[in-house]
């Protein structure tokens, strides 16, 4: 083999090493891009046959991405279950206040202090003081059960605004893909590094935001799917969805709050099929825990159904007594009963009751002085069939609503502290796998360097040896 052919080796080897020196330098400017994975550089042998004039050496080859796609998927489904126990305890934390499992505030204090007055009452049923309080604790309930309804519709817009806000950044994301695929098709299905690192940042914020189903296409395009079967991409084609908010049909509760349903760009229904990430975090507190509180179409809600409970029994209770003056007892709640959403929203002490029209007297027989006042005490723990709602007493059933709650939060609290661990954890694994170390490339690039300088020296040695032969020749 001539000093041309052994040239022409070493140029191959000098260009070989220069895109080996490329790759390593890309790889410490993106070591801290998000979504990036290292790549590697790969040299390819040429072959050799001195006879027909194939000089062998090495040639650089086309970089490989050390990206392993299960890994990816690993950390976006952590990601997905991380979104939806986030977006469940933010949610929670806002109603939790509302049953105060402390009792010392909330509707279980305004409860609890109703029914001392009223046991205060029964000891001292002809008191003006001890009337006047029962009128005061009455009142004090209603406004809890107000503040309580309006703490619910607050968190109620809120969720909904949360919704709304995430769909869109899911059609804008999900633009973005488009956007790859596009860039993709143009390329003729080579993969950009960089354009690789965005595309996978991308999908990590989507999982976060609703569950998603990647699939990597022979072409190099990326087809999406929210909850594994409604199309958001296709090609360099985007599904958008949609949030709304609309009742069932012939509602029980003409007034209650309408359910949130996704429906994707045909305009049909898809809300089942979310699961996971922000999105379903939102519709599962949207959709069922505040419809069991606040009530919906066709549930009148937990906490309506106290409050009516509670107005209902003791106005009944009253209306078998007798006042001072011996007229029927006056009812002391009023709300609407239109609608079995309105009763915690519309819960007052009625304006008309004095605190000379209390009816302590039981007119019997036999007539007992604070027979009314002492039933009205007992009637929290009452298990009576008329007094309970769903088989339990009043402060029994109250209590087990604070106590599903308070384990609602304790839940979500608990799986996002777990699921920001996994996270964590399947993060980890893919970094050991396709994460730059800095260490690691400046020892690549002191490998790379002596190679360059070994050609270097081969170059030079040619060079001698060609002077020599230029210099036999003259």
């Amino acid at each position: 083999m001539g000093l041309f052919a052994n040239l022409q080796s070493s140029l191959n080897a000098l260009n070989a090493f220069q895109e080996s020196l490329t790759v390593a330098q890309n790889n410490v400017s993106n070591a801290s891009t998000a979504g990036y994975a290292k790549q590697l550089a790969t040299l390819d042998a040429l072959p050799f046959q001195a006879r027909t004039g194939l000089t062998g050496g090495v040639q650089g080859g086309p970089p490989l991405s050390t990206r392993d796609e299960y890994l990816e998927q690993a950390v976006r489904y952590q990601q997905s279950a991380l979104g939806s126990f986030t977006a469940q305890s933010q949610a929670l934390n806002g109603i939790q206040p509302i049953f105060d499992v402390t009792g010392q505030s909330g509707i279980v204090a305004a409860l609890n202090n109703m029914f001392q007055s009223f046991s205060a009452w029964s000891a001292s049923p002809d008191s003006a003081a001890a009337q006047q309080n029962v009128l005061t604790s009455a009142q004090d309930l209603g406004m809890s059960f107000q503040q309580a309804a309006a703490t619910l519709s607050s968190v109620t817009s809120n969720v909904n605004n949360n919704i709304d806000s995430t769909v869109s950044q899911i059609n804008t994301l999900a633009a973005q893909v488009v956007n790859y695929n596009l860039q993709q098709s143009q390329q003729g299905g080579t993969t950009n590094s960089g354009l690789d690192a965005h595309l996978h940042d991308t999908l990590e914020t989507l999982s976060g935001l609703a569950g998603i189903t990647a699939r990597f296409e022979s072409d190099g395009s990326v087809t999406l799917l929210m909850g594994g079967q409604t199309p958001l991409v296709i090609g360099t084609h985007q599904y958008s969805i949609q949030s709304s908010y609309s009742g069932t049909a012939n509602p029980v509760n003409p007034n209650a709050p309408p359910a949130a349903h996704i429906v994707d760009a045909n305009g049909q229904d898809v809300t089942a099929t979310v699961a996971g990430g922000t999105l379903g975090g939102l519709l599962t507190v949207r959709n069922t825990v505040l419809p069991s509180l606040q009530g919906d179409g066709q549930q009148a809600g937990a906490l309506n159904q106290i409050a009516k409970q509670v107005a209902d029994r003791v106005n009944q209770i009253l209306a078998t007594g007798l006042d001072p003056a011996g007229n029927a007892g006056t009812p002391l709640f009023t709300y609407d009963a239109s609608s079995g959403a309105d009763s915690a929203q519309t819960l007052a002490i009625n304006p008309n009751i004095t605190a000379n029209t209390l009816a302590a007297l039981d007119p019997g027989p036999p007539q007992v002085a604070n027979g009314i006042a002492l039933t009205l005490s007992n009637l929290g723990n009452s298990t009576a069939a008329a007094d309970t709602i769903g088989g339990k007493s009043i402060l029994d059933f109250l209590n087990g609503q604070t106590q599903i709650i308070g384990q609602q939060v304790a839940n979500a609290s608990s799986s996002q502290t777990v699921a920001q661990q996994s996270v964590t954890q399947a993060q980890a694994l893919r970094t050991q796998q396709s994460g730059v170390s800095l260490d690691a490339e400046a020892i690549n690039i002191m490998d790379l360097q002596r190679g360059y300088q070994a050609v270097s020296k081969m170059i030079t040695v040619i060079d001698g040896l060609t002077d020599t032969l230029i210099n036999m020749i003259q």
